[in-house]
Order: C-alpha cells, then sequence, then structure tokens
C-alpha cells in the first residue's frame, strides 16, 4: 500500500470494513436461512451478498478492459433494477435462486475484492472512478440494513421464530418527554453540506427553506403509547385515518405494529421477546403515524425540520456499532443526546427532487431519480445503519404502506 496515497489508502479500508462488516452480519446464517424470500419486498440473504459485489463489479471494474467477468449470466440474476444496463431477474423471483450455491457467492466477492485490491494498487483512480468506488461502499451500507430487515421477516415468518442474535443487556430508560424546540422563523440551508465527504444526488442542490417556530419530542412514540392508540380502538376509527390508509388496514387486517405477536409480546431479531413499554414502537408505517398523530393532536415534522433539528445535536445514538440489534429506551439522560439513530423517523415529507436535481451520471441516474414518486422522506438513521453512513442531509424514503423497516415516529407540533 505504499504506493498510493493517502485519500486512496483511506478508501481501500473504508471498502475492506465494509466489506467485513458484512461478512459479520451473516456469519452465523446457514445457507438454509440465505436462500428463503418472505415476501415481494424481502430479498434473499444470498442475493444482498452477491448484488453489493456485483456493483463494484459492474460500475467500477467493468470499466478496465483486462478485467475478467466472473460469470456473466450474475449481470441477470444480482442486477437489481438498473434497465441501462440491461434485463434482470424480477425482485419477486429471487427466492427461486437454489443457483449459484453460496459457496460460490462467496468465491464471487472474494475474486471482486481481489481484483480492487489490484485496481488500486496498480492505478492513480480519477476523480470520477473515485467517486463511483465511495457510491459503492455506500450502496454497500445500504444492504447492510437492509439485509437486517430481511434476516427479521424471514426469521419472523418461520413458525420456530428463532433467534437472529443474542439478547444483549441493557441499562434502558424510561420514556424521558423531553421536546427541542426552534422558538424563532428562521431561513434554514438545507441538503448537501460542503463538509461532508459524500452525499446521495437526492441532497442537492443545496437550497434555502423558511421555517416557522416548532417543536419536536426528542423521543420516540413509545410501544406504551401505541397500546393507548389500540386500546382507544385507533384501528378502527376512520375518522383517524387517511382514504388510502382506511383501505390499505382493513384490506390486510392490520391491528398493530408489524412484529407484534400481541399486545404483550414481539418479535425481534434478538427472539420473542416481552414488549417493553418505554421501547420506541417500530416497524409501523406512515399511514399508521399518520393516524396516530391525528390520535394525539400532533403531526409529523417536514423532512427540513427533521434535517434542522438533526443539524443542532450531535450524531450520537444507537447505531449498527452499538450491537444492540433492536431500538432501545430514551437516551438522552445517556453520553448520547438520542437525536440520530434508533429508529428512521418518518415525516410528513413526500420524496420529490430538490429544485435544480441532477442524478448521478450514466447508468447510475437510476439510483435514486426513478422513484421520486408517491413515497415520503424518512430522517436520522436507525440501530441497523452504520454511523459513517448517516447525516442530517441523508433523505430515506419508502411508500406510506411500508412498514418492515425500522421506522418510528417522533411528535411535532407549531409553537
Amino acid at each position: 500500500m505504499k504506493n498510493i496515497s493517502i485519500e486512496n489508502t483511506f478508501l481501500f479500508k473504508s471498502f475492506l470494513n465494509v466489506r467485513k462488516q458484512t461478512l459479520k452480519l451473516v456469519k452465523g446464517l446457514s445457507s438454509e436461512d440465505m436462500v428463503i424470500q418472505t415476501d415481494s419486498f424481502v430479498s434473499p440473504i444470498k442475493w444482498h451478498l452477491a448484488h453489493t459485489t456485483w456493483f463494484f463489479e459492474n460500475f467500477i471494474l467493468k470499466n478496465f478492459k483486462k478485467y475478467k467477468l466472473f460469470d456473466k449470466s450474475f449481470d441477470y440474476i444480482f442486477n437489481s433494477y438498473y434497465y441501462s444496463v440491461g434485463k434482470f431477474n424480477p425482485k419477486d423471483m429471487r427466492g427461486y435462486l437454489n443457483r449459484p450455491k453460496i459457496e460460490k457467492i462467496f468465491q464471487y466477492r472474494s475474486y471482486v475484492e481481489k481484483n480492487i485490491c489490484e485496481l488500486f494498487l496498480k492505478l492513480n483512480l480519477n476523480q470520477k472512478k473515485k467517486n463511483l468506488f465511495i457510491i459503492g461502499i455506500n450502496h454497500e451500507q445500504q444492504h447492510q440494513e437492509l439485509i437486517l430487515m430481511d434476516i427479521l421477516n424471514i426469521f419472523f415468518k418461520n413458525p420456530l421464530r428463532p433467534q437472529f442474535v443474542k439478547k444483549k443487556k441493557i441499562n434502558g430508560l424510561k420514556k424521558c418527554n423531553v421536546t427541542w424546540k426552534n422558538e424563532k422563523k428562521i431561513r434554514f440551508e438545507y441538503g448537501k453540506n460542503t463538509n461532508d465527504l459524500f452525499a446521495y444526488d437526492n441532497e442537492s442542490p443545496s437550497g434555502y427553506r423558511e421555517l416557522l417556530p416548532f417543536q419536536v419530542d426528542y423521543d420516540f412514540v413509545s410501544n406504551n403509547e401505541w397500546r393507548e392508540f389500540i386500546d382507544s380502538n385507533g384501528y378502527k376509527r376512520p375518522e383517524l385515518w387517511l382514504s388510502d390508509g382506511w383501505e390499505f388496514i382493513n384490506k390486510y387486517k392490520i391491528n398493530k405494529p408489524m412484529y407484534w405477536i400481541d399486545q404483550k409480546y414481539q418479535f425481534c431479531l434478538t427472539g420473542i421477546e416481552r414488549i417493553d413499554n418505554d421501547q420506541p414502537v417500530s416497524h409501523i408505517s406512515y399511514y399508521e403515524a399518520d393516524a396516530f398523530c391525528r390520535f394525539r393532536k400532533r403531526r409529523m415534522p417536514t423532512e427540513f425540520e427533521m434535517e434542522f433539528f438533526l443539524k443542532k445535536n450531535k450524531k450520537e445514538g444507537n447505531f449498527l456499532e452499538n450491537g444492540y440489534y433492536k431500538p432501545i429506551s430514551s437516551l438522552l439522560k445517556n453520553k448520547f443526546n438520542g437525536s440520530y439513530g434508533n429508529l428512521w423517523s418518518w415525516t410528513s415529507s413526500n420524496y420529490v427532487p430538490y429544485d435544480g436535481y441532477k442524478p448521478f451520471e450514466g447508468n447510475l441516474g437510476e439510483y435514486n431519480k426513478k422513484f421520486m414518486c408517491n413515497q415520503f422522506v424518512l430522517k436520522g438513521g436507525s440501530f441497523a445503519t452504520p454511523k459513517s453512513h448517516i447525516r442530517a442531509s441523508y433523505r430515506n424514503f419508502y411508500y406510506p404502506s411500508d412498514r418492515w423497516q425500522f421506522s418510528g415516529l417522533r411528535l411535532a407540533s407549531d409553537i
């Protein structure tokens, strides 16, 4: 590594660390665990391992004439949604991939890593290739969270309800009910910060937004508060629901958060646990969050309010590195302030491009642009998000009916 720049050394080490972290997450899984697809929104873990590898191969290594593809058929089965790259296996068919075997997937990962290593040793990467490399690293970090989301669903659908990780003793605190306030009308600069080493295209360009005085709770809505919503017939009162939301919960007979077994027990990556009253409620859809806000006569924060709130607080909280693998109760009285991590916070903002938005160049233009319709923005990261991956301007996005992601709700109101 002596003949490459400090910047390239940093990038290369970041690449290796991210790749090791992914393997660490799946270390305890069997090949049977990794081939299951329990729903159309879930991908087999084996597919994640290969797709993140395909991303580096397709967008970086393929650009070099001397590179030899590991397997041409992988272009079809491990492309996710890039029509500009070529045809791909439909998402709901990923669970049919009994072949290639998992051993070959690990060989594929090693092969691509070896070629990436040789690339760094032999060439001086220009800024364009460095940018592609950084996107690839961040892309794999996104899939680390997706892997945990999908493992949770796969294990939950198994009638044996197996445990993914052992429960870690946590000195949880009661919900603190502390509110953060912005008491003045301000002109707020949103979007990509020039000091950030990386940001996705959907975080640019930066701009200004007027924010009126508002307040937002530090803590998420708790399981106990959600139980009060259920006990007050929240899921049976049409006046609390958007029309689409009311149709959604009745069509799918939804009457509690996704992984609640009943009002006493829930399923987590640590297995079946008694519901902790003070723990943030998770796996709720936008529709459910909106109905709860109406029930409590509060509202969701906008994405710009949440971004301002995050910028005014330190980037500390419950992240993937903490190894808890679940949201925990109030962090405010600890060394953390609880503003980041734990759960993605739903916002009331539609996921649309900023004025002057330009997508990534080339085939990567499909990364975010094509999803800017009918979805809502979530902010702040979760317990499954790597700390280095999140920032105040980060815009996650899901459909209002989605529930399998690690999502929760902070309440906001005008002052």
